[in-house]
């Protein structure tokens, strides 16, 4: 069985990460909670610093973090939402590629079927002429052939000139 003791300490410590936010220093890591341990004004009183104090210089009071919490957070949602319209575009972009080349199939399509179409309007342009000068020449034979009728009919030799 576990002693009070154990579990009130263990909930205290739990409670304090929990109720302690997290900001974020200069060069984007967690700035762990400390607390002033020389003596003076600000003994005891709590900041957040970076672990490279050096290099990055990140120090706020725990009292003012509420503030730097709430505009990192906005800037942590600003950041998920400029990663999520960038997916978006990427998928945006590869449908496009898509229907850029569905386009240009289409086009070599429609370019053959054209070239299609305009040998086979030249074919019925040459079958209708050979129909047309089948016709004339028909047309004309019977009109010789009426001559040739008449004057066999009423008595007189027709005589065709080439």
């Amino acid at each position: 069985m576990v002693s009070h003791q154990s579990q009130f300490s263990w909930s205290a410590s739990s409670e304090s990460r929990l109720t302690a936010p997290q900001l974020y220093c200069y060069h984007n890591e967690i700035a762990p909670l400390r607390v002033v341990k020389h003596h003076g004004p600000n003994m005891g009183k709590r900041f957040y610093g970076c672990v490279h104090w050096l290099t990055c210089g990140f120090f706020k009071w725990a009292d003012e973090s509420n503030e730097i919490r709430d505009l990192q957070l906005v800037i942590m949602e600003k950041n998920v939402t400029i990663a999520e319209l960038e997916y978006e575009t990427d998928i945006l972009k590869a449908k496009v590629t898509s229907l850029k080349k569905k386009l240009a199939k289409r086009q070599d399509m429609v370019d053959e079927l054209s070239i299609e179409y305009n040998e086979r309007m030249l074919q019925m342009d040459a079958v209708f002429a050979n129909k047309r000068m089948t016709y004339a020449l028909i047309m004309s034979w019977e009109g010789m052939a009426v001559k040739y009728l008449e004057g066999w009919y009423f008595g007189y030799d027709m005589k065709f000139e080439a």
